[in-house]
This record gives C-alpha cells, sequence and structure tokens, in this order.
C-alpha cells in the first residue's frame, strides 16, 4: 500500500508530464513527424476510453455478460459507418467552423433556444461522467491506501476527490485555455490525450497479464479454473441474449456522436478529414486491445474472492492480491490518466457551449465593445472550473458508490436525447426548431425523472413506473428507460416537426447540412458599398481592434483587399466573417452581430439564387460527385465552356444591375477582365458602357442596330439583343453584344471608293463636255486682244484668258484624279535624278511672278536617282513646292534635301516650309480628296489626293511632320521614301557615304 502523500504526487508528477507534453508540441520542440503523425489523431481519440473502461467495464461484463462489448462495438459502428455519418458531419462542422453540438444543432434549426436547450440538457447528462471519474480517483485512492476506520475513509474520499478537481481544473485551463484558439485544433492537447491513451493501454494490459500469470498461473491454468466454474460461462450466454443488449448497441453508437468530449475530438481537433479514415480502422484496433484484459480481470477477481461484488474495481482487487508496487503505481497513473483525459476535454466542451450559448445571449458583446477575447477567455476559465466543481458537487450529493454502469448509461443515455436531432441535420430537411425542442424536452423528461433522481436515492416517480415497458418488481430498470427516452423523442419530434412549419432560415441551413444537396444561398444586397466599411460597422459590436482581426482574416482567406466594392465579393466576406465569429462566440450569437452590423437590404433582389456562389461551391464540390450527379455537372460545364468560347458576347444582369455573367468575348470586346467585373454592379465599368449597358437594359426594344460608343477616343459600332430569363425565381436579362466595328469601318471604305470612283467618271464627262466649250471661249478672248485697242475690252480679254486657264487647270486636276494618277500603268520605270527633277520644278514655279516669293533650296545629292517616272515625280514635286511656298511667309525659305536610308536601298526626301504648320486634328485628313485649308476659291483639295496616289503607285512612302523639330514649334515637313533606281537592274548595294 502507499501513502496519500505519495499517490498525490504521483499524480501531480503525471499531470505535470502531460503538460509539459502539450506544451513542447505546441511550439514544435517534439519532432514533426511525430506531432503531425496519423497514429497521434488516433490514439487521443481514445479519451473514449475514460476511466469506466479502466474500472467499471468490468462490472458492465458482469451485470450483461459479452452486452459489455457494446461500449466498444457502439463507436466502432460509427467508424463504420464513416463515409454516411461522420464525414458528412466532419465538413459541415468545418465549413461554417461549428466546434461543439450546441453549435451544429443551433445553426441547422436557426435557434438560440436550440442551442441553450442542447447546451443545458448536454451538461446536466454529463455531469454523472464527470462523477464517475471523479468517483473512480477518489476510490482507488482509498483502496490503495486504506484508511483506519469509516469516518476517516469518508473524509479521505472527499478531500481526494476535491484535491483531484482542484489539480484537474488548474490543468484543463492551461491546456485548452491559455489562449482563444478554438478556430484551430489543440496540437498540444492532441498529443497529451494520445500519449495519456497509450499509458492506459499500457498500464491494462500489464494488468491483465498480470492476473492471467500472477493469479491463475497462465493461459491453461485459466482454462482449467474455467471448466470448473460453468456456471460464469453460462451466465456470459445468458445475459449476453437479453434484448437490451441491442438497446446498449445504440447508446453507445449515439455516445460516439453525442457526447460533447467524442464529439469535440471527433470534429473540432481534427485539422484533416483524411485522418478520420486512419481512425476508422485505428480506433477499433486500440479498442479491441483495450477490451481483452477485460474478462480475465473479471475471473482473477472472482478467483480471488471478489465474487459477491459488483464487478466494479476489479482491476483493484487483483493489485491487493499481486502485491507489486510497481504495477500497483502504473495501474492507478493508468486510471489517474483515463479519468483526466475524459474530464479534460469534457470540460472543454461543456464550457465553450456554455459560454457561447448561455452567457453570451444574456451578455452580449454589443454591451462591452472593448477587447472581447480577454472576456471570453476569462469566462471560459471561470466556466471550466464551475462545470468540474458541479461534477464534484453531484459526486458528493449520491448518497451510496453507484456502480460505475449505472452512472455511464445514466450519463450516456441523456447524451442520446440528442441523437434525433443529430441524424435529422443530414437526413432529413423537413425536420424543424418545433420538432426537435418538443421531442428532446419530452425524453429529456424521462430520462431525468426515471434515471438522474433515482441516482440521487430518490423513489422513481409514479409516472415513470406507469409508463409501458416498465416493471417495477424487476427493480432498476436502466435500459429500459433508456430505450422508452429515446424513442418518446424521436416519435414527438417527428410529428411536431410533419405537423409544424419549416421556416425558410430552417431550409437554407438544411439544404447546407444536406448531404446530398448544396447550399443555394438568396442573392442579396448588404446596405454598404465596400469591405472597408465594413471594419467600421463591426467595430461598433466587437471593437475596433477586433472588428479589424477579423476582417483581415476573412479577406486573406478569400484572397481580397479591403478596397473591394462587388456586391458577389462582399456578401462573400460577410459569410467568411459570421463563419469565423461562430467558432468564437457560436453560431447564434455571430449570426445576431452580423446581422445586427452587416445588415442585408429588405427585398431588393426578389427571389434570385447566389448563382455565382453556386458555381463556386460545385467547383470545389466536382470530387465528391458520382453516377448521374457526375454526368449533370460534366454536362453543365460542357454548356458553361460553350458559353464562355462564344464568338459573341454575352452577359447576365440581375434586377439590381449586379453583373452575373460576363464571357470571354465580353470582356474582349470591352477590355474588362470577367473576374474583375462579375459579381460587380454596371457602376463599376467604365462610364461609356456603364451608360450604352444601362440605357439599353431599360429601354423597350429587345434590339439595337448598329449603335455607336466612343472607347478610348477611337468610334465603336455595336449590335445589342436582349432576353429575360425564363427560369422560375430568376429575374436575370441576358444581353448580347455583337461588336461589328471593323464590318463598319469596311462598309464606310467601300462607300468612300464608290463615291471617290463615281466623282471619277464625273470628271471624266466633265472634262469631255467642258473642255471644248472652254477651249473656244480661250481662242475668242485671245482674238480679242487683236481686233480692238480699248483698254477696257483689252483687260477684259485678259481676265477671260485667265478665266479658261483656271477652269482648264480645275478641269485637268479632276482629269488626273479620275484616272488615279495612271494614265499609263504599263509604263516602264526608269531611274530619275531627284536633284535635276526638283531643280526643274523649281524653276517652273519661279515664272509665276504673281505668287508669293520664297527661296528654294535644294540640297539633294547630285548622285542620288530613284525608280520612277519622271513626268510624274515632276507633278508630285510641284504640288508639294507650291503648297510649301503658299504656306511660307514672304521671303521665306522651302528646304528640299535627300538621302539615301541606313537600313534599306530607298531615297528619302524631305520638303520642309516655315510657315505656321497644320493643326493636329486636320493631319489625318489633309490626303483626302477635296479637303483643303487653303481659303475657298485657291484650292480644290485635289493636289495632294494626287500625291498620294502617284507615291503610291510608284511603291512609295509619304507622310508628314507638323511642326518638326528644328528649334521652332512651327513648319510643316513632307517625308517622301522611294526605291532607289538600282531596283531597276536587281543589284541593289548598300548605300554608299555620300548618299548617305
Amino acid at each position: 500500500m502507499f501513502e496519500a502523500n505519495v499517490l498525490l504526487l504521483c499524480a501531480l508528477a503525471y499531470l505535470l508530464t502531460l503538460f509539459a507534453i502539450a506544451y513542447a508540441s505546441e511550439h514544435r520542440w517534439l519532432p514533426s513527424k511525430l506531432i503531425d503523425h496519423p497514429a497521434v489523431y488516433v490514439l487521443s481519440l481514445g479519451v473514449y476510453a475514460s476511466a469506466f473502461a479502466f474500472y467499471g467495464v468490468t462490472g458492465m461484463a458482469k451485470a450483461y455478460g459479452l452486452g459489455y462489448l457494446n461500449y466498444y462495438l457502439g463507436i466502432s459502428t460509427a467508424l463504420f459507418l464513416l463515409p454516411i455519418v461522420i464525414t458528412p458531419l466532419y465538413h459541415i462542422c468545418k465549413n461554417y467552423q461549428l466546434h461543439s453540438l450546441a453549435d451544429l444543432l443551433s445553426f441547422r434549426y436557426r435557434s438560440q433556444w436550440v442551442g441553450s436547450l442542447t447546451t443545458v440538457f448536454c451538461s446536466i447528462a454529463m455531469w454523472p461522467l464527470l462523477a464517475m471519474q471523479i468517483q473512480t480517483v477518489s476510490d482507488a485512492t482509498l483502496l490503495l491506501t486504506h484508511p483506519a476506520t469509516e469516518t476517516d475513509s469518508s473524509t479521505f474520499r472527499h478531500l481526494s476527490a476535491f484535491m483531484f478537481c482542484l489539480i484537474i481544473s488548474l490543468f484543463t485551463i492551461l491546456f485548452g485555455s491559455r489562449n482563444l484558439s478554438s478556430r484551430d485544433s489543440h496540437q498540444g492537447l492532441v498529443v497529451a490525450l494520445a500519449f495519456e491513451s497509450l499509458v492506459k493501454l499500457v498500464a491494462f494490459i500489464c494488468l491483465g497479464a498480470a492476473a492471467i500469470f500472477g493469479i491463475f498461473g497462465g493461459f491453461s491454468d485459466m482454462q482449467n479454473w474455467l471448466q470448473s466454474q460453468p456456471e460464469l460461462i453460462e451466465k456470459l450466454r445468458d445475459t449476453s441474449q437479453r434484448e437490451n443488449a441491442r438497446m446498449m448497441l445504440v447508446l453507445f453508437f449515439s455516445a460516439s456522436l453525442c457526447m460533447p468530449h467524442v464529439f469535440h475530438m471527433l470534429f473540432a481537433e481534427n485539422p484533416s478529414g483524411k485522418k478520420l479514415y486512419g481512425a476508422g480502422w485505428g480506433l477499433p484496433l486500440y479498442l479491441l486491445l483495450i477490451s481483452l484484459p477485460v474478462l480475465p480481470l473479471l475471473w482473477a477477481s472472482t478467483a480471488i474472492g471478489g465474487g459477491e461484488s459488483s464487478g466494479d474495481y476489479a482491476a483493484l482487487h487483483v493489485l491487493s492480491a499481486l502485491d507489486s508496487p510497481l504495477l500497483t503505481l502504473l495501474v492507478f497513473i493508468g486510471g489517474i490518466s483515463a479519468a483526466s483525459g475524459a474530464i479534460i476535454v469534457a470540460t472543454l466542451a461543456t464550457a465553450s457551449m456554455n459560454l457561447n450559448h448561455i452567457v453570451l445571449p444574456l451578455h452580449s458583446p454589443q454591451r462591452r465593445p472593448g477587447d472581447i477575447y480577454r472576456q471570453l477567455l476569462w469566462s471560459r476559465q471561470l466556466l471550466i472550473f464551475a462545470t468540474i466543481m458541479l461534477g464534484y458537487l453531484l459526486y458528493v450529493l449520491i448518497p451510496e458508490r453507484q456502480v460505475l454502469s449505472s452512472l455511464a448509461v445514466i450519463s450516456i443515455a441523456g447524451c442520446a436525447q440528442f441523437l434525433p436531432g443529430l441524424l435529422a441535420v443530414m437526413y432529413w430537411p423537413s425536420a424543424n426548431r418545433n420538432g426537435f425542442i418538443a421531442g428532446l424536452l419530452t425524453g429529456f423528461s424521462v430520462w431525468l425523472l426515471g434515471l438522474l433522481i433515482p441516482a440521487f436515492g430518490l423513489e422513481t416517480p409514479a409516472l415513470i413506473l406507469a409508463l409501458p415497458g416498465i416493471d417495477p418488481s424487476r427493480g432498476p430498470q436502466w435500459m429500459e428507460i433508456a430505450t422508452l427516452s429515446l424513442g418518446l423523442n424521436a416519435f414527438v419530434m417527428i410529428l411536431v416537426s410533419l405537423l409544424s412549419e419549416t421556416s425558410k432560415e430552417e431550409q437554407s441551413a438544411a439544404e447546407a447540412c444536406a448531404i446530398d444537396d448544396l447550399n443555394r444561398p438568396g442573392r442579396q444586397a448588404l446596405t454598404l458599398k465596400s469591405a472597408h466599411e465594413m471594419r467600421h460597422r463591426l467595430a461598433e459590436s466587437l471593437g475596433s481592434a477586433v472588428a479589424k482581426e477579423e476582417l483581415d482574416r476573412a479577406l486573406e482567406e478569400l484572397q481580397l483587399d479591403d478596397n473591394e466594392t462587388r456586391p458577389y465579393a462582399l456578401r462573400r466576406i460577410r459569410d467568411r466573417i459570421e463563419v469565423n465569429l461562430s467558432a468564437l462566440l457560436g453560431p447564434t450569437i455571430a449570426r445576431r452581430v452580423i446581422d445586427r452590423s452587416l445588415p442585408y437590404a429588405s427585398n431588393l433582389m426578389g427571389e434570385g439564387e447566389d448563382i455565382n456562389y453556386i458555381e463556386d461551391r460545385l467547383e470545389h464540390y466536382q470530387a465528391h460527385l458520382t453516377g448521374l450527379a457526375a454526368d449533370l455537372d460534366a454536362l453543365r460545364r460542357y454548356h458553361r465552356q460553350t458559353l464562355e468560347d462564344l464568338p459573341t458576347g454575352v452577359c447576365a444582369l440581375a434586377a439590381d444591375q449586379e453583373i452575373l455573367l460576363w464571357n470571354k468575348s465580353m470582356a474582349t470586346i470591352t477590355g474588362v477582365a470577367s473576374g474583375d467585373i462579375t459579381g460587380s454592379s454596371l457602376s463599376g465599368l467604365p462610364a461609356e458602357w456603364q451608360t450604352l449597358l444601362r440605357d439599353f437594359s431599360a429601354s423597350k426594344d429587345q434590339h439595337w442596330s448598329k449603335a455607336g460608343i466612343v472607347v478610348d477616343g477611337a468610334p465603336r459600332w455595336l449590335n445589342l439583343h436582349k432576353t429575360d430569363s425564363e427560369l422560375p425565381g430568376r429575374d436575370e436579362l441576358i444581353i448580347v453584344v455583337e461588336d461589328i466595328t471593323d464590318t463598319q469601318l469596311l462598309e464606310k471604305e467601300l462607300g468612300h471608293q464608290e463615291r471617290l470612283a463615281s466623282i471619277g467618271r464625273l470628271a471624266a464627262g466633265v472634262a469631255h463636255e467642258i473642255g471644248n466649250p472652254v477651249t473656244g471661249i480661250a481662242s475668242l478672248a485671245q482674238n480679242l486682244r487683236y481686233e480692238t485697242d480699248d483698254p477696257l475690252l483689252l483687260e477684259s480679254a485678259e481676265q477671260i484668258v485667265k478665266q479658261t486657264q483656271r477652269i482648264s487647270s480645275i478641269v485637268q486636276s479632276l482629269v488626273n484624279f479620275a484616272h488615279n494618277g495612271r494614265e499609263h500603268p504599263t509604263r516602264a520605270k526608269e531611274a530619275v535624278a531627284i536633284r535635276s527633277c526638283i531643280a526643274e520644278a523649281i524653276q517652273l514655279l519661279e515664272l509665276d511672278r504673281a505668287a508669293e516669293q520664297v527661296r528654294f533650296v535644294n540640297q539633294c545629292p547630285t548622285d542620288l536617282d530613284v525608280a520612277g517616272d519622271q513626268q510624274r515625280l515632276m507633278q508630285v514635286f510641284i504640288n508639294l513646292l507650291t503648297n510649301a511656298r503658299d504656306a511660307s511667309p514672304g521671303g521665306g525659305q522651302v528646304t528640299i534635301d535627300a538621302n539615301a536610308d541606313d537600313d534599306r536601298p530607298w531615297a528619302h526626301i524631305r520638303i520642309s516650309d516655315q510657315g505656321s504648320g497644320i493643326d493636329a486634328d486636320l493631319i489625318e485628313q489633309i490626303f483626302e480628296p477635296f479637303f483643303t485649308t487653303k481659303e475657298p476659291g485657291k484650292g480644290t483639295g485635289l493636289g495632294l489626293a494626287l500625291v498620294y496616289r502617284i507615291i503610291d503607285d510608284l511603291g512609295g512612302e509619304i507622310s508628314v511632320e507638323s511642326p518638326y523639330n528644328d528649334g521652332a514649334e512651327r513648319g510643316t515637313r513632307f517625308h517622301i521614301r522611294l526605291p532607289l533606281a538600282c531596283h531597276l537592274s536587281g543589284d541593289c548595294a548598300p548605300p554608299t557615304p555620300s548618299e548617305k
């Protein structure tokens, strides 16, 4: 036997070791391969095997025979049904940050009452389990120390239990409530729980081996002893056939889903869904190993004289017979390990539920907008201490030491009341909060009156004893009452749900939770314009520091910034903040805070679904689709891709002008990428496109043809068509946009060419019809000068000759233009000396004494020859030099220079004047026919058009620069480039230095 102080120090040392392991794991002092190994998580689930698996399961084996195996088979069955039960629940909890059973049920049934009732009833149901853990530690300490008197035993039991509660309260706060990291798994806690599961497994197997070899002498001796005790085997067979064994399997199955500590480890502390698949076979293997010593310990206890007891603490009876201090200490540590693990996790889970669903609804963060993190942290720590102390209080209030299996059945039956509502989360969308609350109240009332109250030594109410299936003469009927309470719970829930209406909010939550459906949220507008505005709104309820942290976290997860203004993006940010706050405050309080701070505008969008959100969900859900669903998704993708690849722009607008669709062609036409505008409103488009689409959507016309728009200073022409969506519940407008700018420009060019051709035909007719009369008039006027000496008549004759010459010049220009500068298209090109050709043109211009006199400077090299036509190039230079002379001031200078290009065998000729220059807006038009900047009567506007056509016909290039940069911002310079004469012989060589 041990002194009490020794056991206390050992327990304290063991808990310090657990804390050191957790602390080292959180700070990554242990190898990452060890911390992140899947086996660590599997072992942490061994918290299910609490002190009951260590001390009480032998009592269940004695009372129910092989039915004790249901304790292990319950959670193994749940893991066997992993794909259809646990995995869907895991995805729901992770997607919406639901870390407790109360969070999940209040999210599904959209009710604060559901969360609060679940928390209260779950806490009450867990008190017997907590009391059982405290009782096992107290009884084990008592049996291993043996106080002198019964009074000393009672005092010692209560004192040791109280000390254990104080120590475990401290360590629970240290393990899981030093900071508000409930959003993520407590990696240190998981590793510590894995260690304690390993310790209790080793201790229990060692004890079983000691029982076989120390009490019986070996397996063969144990077999011989069993043959001498046939009534034991017969009892196992008889009791295992009782009908309540089946109900035990249902109860322990519900424990794997509804007990807070198991739910917490499966869903809140699991960082990856992949680890569940390892747990699917790893945890049943662990439970198989820890169940092996149960019957040998029960038989060993019977063999040494414990057959008249309840079967509980068979492990301690065997230890007393073995008298091995080292084994005794190992088993005691194993029992402490089993009890402490269950208490720590169960307390963390229930404290979190009480904080989110009891404390916060009564003490809303709105009233204390300061640093709520610190407030929540202190509140959680106080709740942890209060929860453990309430378990101790129940332990004290129970008048006699209860059979451990009875306490286990009471706690598990209480938690099982949530099973109907939990299964309805995934498989029955028509279930509603009214049915859940009614069923829970009914089943929990039967459980409270029939199981919990008798545990305090009180009489079972007559109402319970009068229920069908209850026989008072048979003594305590734990399983019968548990079966009846669960059955009534499910029946009332189904009945009330069928008779009452399910709200739209519950229907939306049911769609989000159903395993064969996707959440289809409605598309609603927010009463804010940007993500930055969210921070100020949230600060009113959460405080500025918390608001900034939560908004930044949501933006980082969605990869957005706080300048976001798209309605779709704002809705996603809002939903993400609500999900993140659910982990901190619970879903009900989080929804209340978000609805108050970031409310939706009412009745602005009708009943339309958020199609962009659905598309996003389908993209992420693709891997989960099979069979017909996968085929339908493939068809959806095909049609979606077809729509994206259409050569015609397609966009969809909601009634509030939110852009729901913007395909690739629409992005090409507008220059606005789909990812930048989808989910935004029309106001997010450039002004010209915004105006066009808004006006067209508001008009009564279904089609607009050749609608004009100016984009970046250039004209665009579009055909627009629209139609309303005929899908039920959808209010979209589909707009099809066809860019016909190229076609329109081509039509304009063709029309322009046709007009020029008409002018040419007209010019030819005019030249033919007017040429002869004009020649006659000129001859008569010239003869008149020889027939009279009258000065007035002579002057009139001179004027008539000049005007006829002017008419002849105009007619000749028309003729030249009509021929398009190609009087002899078959005439071969010849070598033309640029300097002499320009000199001849200058000489002709200098004969006109009436024109403004300027100085022509010919700086062209003498050896620069081009391939061309002497007469046509003469016409080009006369036109250009005439324009330069007319533009230059009196006494000005017109400079002509030329050289051979460095990079190709072409000549570059430049004609520069000192005039005022050409307006930048007019440069693009100067080569157009009939365009002139001269005063009326001083130009026909055909000269430069003719120059352009001659140069083009000769295979050259012409351009204009005005003003040119020679130190003064004025003047005009024409650039002409023509092939060198070497092209005629085909032996062009690099230009000579003189040509350069």
